[in-house]
């Protein structure tokens, strides 16, 4: 057995044998070249043979079977939970590693204590020298909690190859810190789970880093998204209201009503256009959003006092690996 620390790689399944996704993932990372890992891959009740494949297919790989699909937090946490690495790594069935992506990573998390999480580049699957458009060359949030990624379907000529400090988690990770925090948020099902986390992270007094040199190849939103910018109805709804907890569990009070405020602004705003476009769903996602976020705040409450508990830094050194704005509120108005 390596002297390399042992890492746990977390591949997160729904149906992704009838998807063509499963066999392209496991057969890539069982040529990773790290030699000290196990595969657990944690099924998110697949109706499609995905587990049976599995077990025929590939042996020594563990399987956590859960008996429907519980979204992406509770099915990180419950790979994450049978883990028994000091690392874990976390992927999803679209995706296809390079044989040294893991490699770099471990090596920053091994030679820097402070650095918590680190994120590979990730580039397109079907178009191998360009960045793909979820998490590309690293990703951040503004103010505000709206998505930054860099380098979005750009050809990768090097223009991204330096470590830099990102907000967003959800690659390598730190296991004992992933649980001091409270790992992640099973009440958020899917969207924003890794920007939580990795807000959380910060707040301890961790960073996480993007490391060009490890690079995953990722097929990008297929099941999620209805445009390459914006998600499905009902997953719509999931990013909206999610974005407005995350705000109110990691902000100070202050930050946190200025955010809200100018939130709720581009919040109504978007539901103006979207009735004025014919996407009536849209504007429903939103409206239920904020109600389901009024009505659950006590709730919603609790949770920030335990992040607030771990809180070792202001506000003030977290926005500085942040970015003033990247909403659309000025599209909107414009459109409007």
């Amino acid at each position: 057995m390596s002297d390399l620390p042992l890492v746990s790689i977390i591949i997160l399944n729904y149906n992704g044998l009838r998807l063509g996704h499963l066999k392209t993932a496991l057969d890539s990372v069982l040529k990773t070249r790290y030699p000290n890992f196990e595969i657990i891959v944690v099924d998110n009740g697949s109706d499609d043979g995905s587990i049976k494949y599995i077990k025929k297919n590939y042996p020594n790989v563990r399987i956590v079977a859960l008996k429907k699909n519980y979204g992406t937090a509770i099915g990180y946490m419950m790979g994450i939970l049978n883990a028994n690495g000091k690392y874990v790594a976390i992927l999803n069935n679209d995706v296809e590693v390079d044989p040294n992506w893991l490699n770099p990573l471990v090596e920053y998390l091994e030679k820097f204590p402070h650095i918590a999480a680190a994120d590979p580049k990730f580039r397109s699957y079907f178009y191998r020298d360009r960045f793909e458009d979820s998490a590309a060359a690293g990703r951040w949030i503004d103010y505000f909690g709206n998505n930054y990624t860099r380098g979005v379907n750009e050809v990768d000529l090097g223009q991204y190859d330096r470590p830099v400090y990102i907000i967003a988690a959800l690659t390598l990770l730190r296991k004992n810190v992933l649980i001091k925090c409270g790992g992640f948020d099973s009440y958020f099902i899917f969207g924003y789970e890794d920007i939580d986390l990795g807000w959380r992270l910060y707040l301890m007094g961790y960073k996480i880093m993007y490391v060009p040199w490890s690079a995953i190849y990722h097929k990008s939103g297929g099941t999620t998204r209805a445009t390459s910018r914006r998600p499905k109805p009902g997953f719509y709804y999931l990013n909206k209201r999610n974005r407005l907890i995350t705000i109110i569990k990691n902000y100070s009070i202050s930050n946190m009503l200025v955010a809200l405020s100018i939130i709720l602004l581009e919040y109504l705003l978007t539901i103006l256009y979207f009735m004025l476009t014919s996407q009536k769903e849209y504007s429903r996602d939103i409206f239920l959003a904020i109600c389901k976020v009024f009505k659950n705040l006590k709730y919603i409450a609790k949770k920030r006092e335990q992040v607030q508990s771990l809180r070792k830094v202001t506000d003030r050194q977290v926005k500085k690996y942040m970015v003033p704005y990247s909403g659309m509120i000025w599209d909107i108005i414009n459109r409007i």
